[in-house]
């Protein structure tokens, strides 16, 4: 995919150099596409062979959508609407006046990354929706390699690879003009270089693992929650032992960090002076304390409407019920139509089943190290999230984000199992 990131690079430096000689780049983009596509079969062809249909079939429908949610006479795709007008109108208005590039926007740092594009390339959205296909197709390769590195058998692989390139809202969020799409190749990478460090020592994977994930934070701070798996793996994972050793020492710094990612999710005005800082939305809202956050129900899809937090004992207590409720809503006792009711099984149950996986295998932590580190990871970023959204359409986003974290932590433990199964056959002939 590198080359096709470079050959996306040329064309953005190539539409500033000539932007006073073409006025639509339409013909431009669609040649850009058109050389992506075949680069793209080519790659898949030479370094991704077994997966080649799934894969490319999986681009074919991103770009399918990207042209179906262009196409002003149909009705809107789900997701697509509010945000992503609002993102490409902030976007047009900011490329127009880039002083505003310092100023505090709408959609943050994505509006202004858009921006960016369309100063230098042109007003046109489809290579801005286009570029949202790569960033997902890149972030499904990542994952493969990821899968090569921690030998997950190629039948797991191909199973999860058919899930990543046909899960519903991978489709929409990769096609439409929305945040998503750059948030989880961010996720993704960081992921691709703690594995990295995790198989192989290497601390210029770790640095780069943690830039990556602020990064991503920077788009979004909520995703900050991953680096509290990673800091836990840097600190107490030892490559000579391929264990986890606790000590006092390493101890008293891990819980520093832990209660410092604490204080600053609930407090995030604390770093407004940082460039990651982007707040979530409940605090957008303008909640004047976290229970307020906690306890929000703004919305058509509300849920948990009857419960009220005055307190951190009553926010600890319920925290649970709000994490469920992130993962699976909208749930079928809330279902208000029938499109709540094709989210639900979409989207809600895949994510509803990962839960069920990881409360049945947590025991393998031991075992299998990397899965300890990879759930932490989740299961800290489901608790920031669960902690200030009370809403299924955003929660229908937002858990998205670490979709691609999920798919590893499941494949993890498939082949554990797969290869403990096949071991016991051996045993037995």
């Amino acid at each position: 995919m590198f080359i096709i990131w470079l050959v996306a690079l040329s064309y953005v430096v190539m539409g500033y150099l000539f932007r006073d000689y073409i006025t639509d780049t339409t013909l431009l983009t669609v040649s850009f596409i058109i050389i992506t596509s075949i680069l793209l079969f080519f790659l898949l062809y030479l370094k991704y062979t077994k997966f080649l249909i799934l894969i490319y079939a999986g681009f074919l429908a991103r770009l399918g959508m990207v042209l179906y949610d262009l196409e002003e006479k149909m009705p809107n795709l789900p997701h697509s609407g509010i945000d992503s007008e609002n993102y490409y109108k902030t976007a047009q208005y900011i490329s127009e006046k880039m002083a505003l590039m310092n100023a505090e926007m709408y959609g943050g740092l994505y509006t202004k990354f858009l921006a960016l594009i369309f100063n230098m390339y042109g007003d046109d959205r489809l290579f801005a929706q286009f570029l949202n296909v790569l960033m997902a197709l890149t972030a499904i390769l990542l994952v493969i390699q990821i899968f090569r590195m921690l030998d997950v058998p190629l039948h797991i692989q191909f199973v999860l690879v058919g899930v990543m390139s046909f899960f519903p809202h991978s489709l929409i969020f990769s096609s439409i003009l929305v945040r998503e799409a750059i948030i989880t190749l961010m996720v993704t990478l960081s992921l691709y270089c703690f594995v990295r460090w995790y198989k192989n020592g290497e601390w210029s994977s770790a640095i780069l693992s943690v830039a990556f994930i602020l990064l991503g934070a920077s788009f979004h701070t909520g995703v900050i929650g991953v680096l509290v798996g990673y800091l836990f793996g840097f600190i107490f994972y030892q490559h000579s032992k391929k264990a986890f050793r606790f000590t006092l020492r390493s101890i008293i710094p891990f819980t520093i960090f832990a209660v410092s990612i604490t204080y600053v999710m609930m407090y995030p005005e604390s770093i407004s002076a940082l460039p990651i800082y982007d707040k979530i939305d409940q605090v957008e809202r303008n909640n004047s304390s976290i229970y307020e956050a906690f306890t929000d129900d703004i919305g058509e899809s509300a849920y948990l409407s009857w419960l009220v937090v005055d307190n951190i004992y009553q926010m600890v207590l319920f925290s649970p019920i709000k994490v469920f409720y992130f993962i699976g809503s909208p749930m079928p006792w809330t279902v208000r139509n029938f499109n709540d009711l094709i989210a639900f099984f979409l989207d809600g149950v895949f994510y509803l089943f990962a839960l069920a996986v990881f409360v049945k295998n947590y025991a393998l932590i031991k075992k299998r190290p990397i899965f300890g580190i990879i759930l932490l990871s989740i299961v800290v970023t489901w608790l920031i999230f669960g902690f200030g959204i009370s809403n299924a359409g955003t929660a229908l986003r937002h858990r998205f984000k670490i979709f691609y974290v999920i798919i590893v932590a499941i494949g993890v433990i498939w082949t554990y199992w797969s290869k403990k199964k096949e071991t016991a056959i051996r045993g037995y002939r």
